[in-house]
């Protein structure tokens, strides 16, 4: 036991001396002996093992180290840690394997979830019991890789079908990087002909790269449950009722989505010459919360009126609509035989019904600014497309501050700031961006801000 002792006191002095940190902390010190001939050589080696994708790990736990125990010549028992770029520490047995559990966790501390392949600095350490001491000798690092066990979220997601009147709407979310708030939700106006309440509607859920999102159950209206990843999904059922609007929440870490159905409509239709005089099929305005006003973004060619409801008033089901002679106050917007007028263009309005009030402001460019885009001298253009309707531009983004400007000017209410999932012109805050990388950014007519990580 004495040269044991000896030899193990020896060991752990030039194995530490090499070391940055104390792995004896918390440790018992070796007792001290005489001085007596080592009984033998004691050796402990570690080494790494290949590549390890938690995500093809059915098994409850996975090799992480090869390694032999210490050689000794006295009755020892063993036990082993392993040190994770000197942040997180897993127990090892003595065939070299940790949990699978532990070890997905321990990654998702030192990095997050995004499963993307990780290299760690890793540190096996072999605890040495003899008798009441307690020995701690740490074998080489050596690189271990993992690839966490996670979905692979998308940056942006759509709804499409009847509920959207088959156009692809966008979920908004709250973070640069979809891992960090892998929630997106979007609320769009229910399925409304008439004052009879909403209808039917179904959507499917697409990712960015296609893929397809729904249910297993085509008849299942639930409002709440779980996301079928496949070709083969059905569309989610709203089933109809006394609501005006649908909140749709997607979890992608879940695989779960949520429905909310919504008494309130803070919209006005847009129906004209620009999409056929269908008020249900029309782009909308929003009233936010404590405003008077409604504005939006929309294509307009022509004559085009507003509505209180998606459909057009008469006497078997009431409504409102809003045209030319309704307003005392128009800025730049003609009159066409009652409806209201603007050239062909895209344009930015503001709508205040209670002063009748209406303004247009055609938007001939679109540009970000900040310091996550390079500060705010000077602005980057993004791209109009007519197909998706949305501005559009591909660039590095920094965790930092930046605002959407109409037109590249920072005229009263034509900038857009406030939160990722939902830009305003009616907030002096600037978005902020928390997270870096090279971005494909597309700004909906909608004002739904969706950003892409390449």
């Amino acid at each position: 036991m004495k040269k044991l002792s000896i030899y193990i006191t020896m060991l752990l002095a030039a194995s530490l001396t090499a070391c940055n940190e104390d792995f004896n902390e918390g440790v018992a010190s070796p007792q001290s002996y005489g001085q007596e001939e080592a009984a033998g050589k004691i050796t402990f080696a570690a080494t790494g093992v290949d590549p390890i994708n938690l995500g093809n790990v059915s098994e409850e736990s996975v090799v992480v180290a090869v390694f032999t125990a210490p050689v000794v010549q006295e009755e020892t028992t063993f036990s082993y840690k392993m040190k994770l770029d000197n942040k997180v520490t897993l127990d090892v047995n003595s065939e070299g394997y940790v949990t699978t559990e532990n070890l997905q966790d321990a990654v998702g501390q030192i990095y997050g979830i995004r499963p993307v392949e990780r290299t760690m600095k890793a540190v096996l350490i072999a605890y040495v019991t003899s008798g009441k001491s307690v020995y701690a000798v740490p074998a080489e690092e050596f690189e271990l890789k993992v690839t966490p066990k996670a979905p692979e979220i998308e940056s942006a997601y759509y709804i499409n079908g009847s509920l959207t009147w088959e156009q692809n709407v966008a979920f908004s979310n709250t973070s640069g990087d979809p891992y960090a708030n892998s929630v997106f939700t979007t609320t769009v106006p229910a399925v409304i002909t008439d004052n009879t309440g909403a209808e039917d509607a179904y959507f499917l859920i697409k990712s960015n790269s296609g893929k397809s999102l729904g249910v297993a159950d085509a008849d299942n209206d639930a409002l709440e449950g779980n996301l079928v990843l496949s070709e083969a999904a059905k569309p989610i059922k709203i089933s109809g009722g006394d609501y005006k609007s649908v909140k749709i929440s997607i979890n992608m870490m879940e695989g779960t989505y949520k429905i909310e159905k919504i008494t309130d409509a803070p919209y006005l239709w847009i129906p004209g010459n620009h999409q056929g005089w269908a008020p249900s099929q029309a782009p909308t305005l929003f009233n936010p919360e404590g405003n008077k006003a409604h504005w939006g973004m929309s294509e307009l060619n022509g004559g085009f009126k507003f509505t209180a409801q998606p459909y057009w008033p008469n006497n078997s089901n009431g409504g409102v609509d809003y045209g030319y002679d309704y307003f005392t106050s128009k800025e730049g917007i003609a009159n066409d035989g009652g409806n209201l007028s603007l050239p062909q263009g895209i344009y930015y309005m503001i709508v205040n019904l209670d002063d009748k009030y209406v303004s247009a402001t055609e938007i001939t460019s679109m540009d970000i600014i900040g310091t996550a885009v390079g500060g705010w001298e000077n602005g980057k253009e993004l791209t109009y497309d007519a197909t998706e309707k949305c501005w559009t531009l591909n660039t590095e983004m920094t965790a930092g501050d930046f605002k959407l400007r109409v037109n590249s000017t920072w005229d009263p209410n034509i900038s857009f700031g406030g939160t990722l999932d939902a830009p305003t012109p009616f907030s002096n805050d600037n978005i902020v961006m928390d997270a870096s990388g090279n971005y494909t950014i597309k700004f909906y007519l909608s004002s739904r801000l969706v950003l892409i990580k390449e």
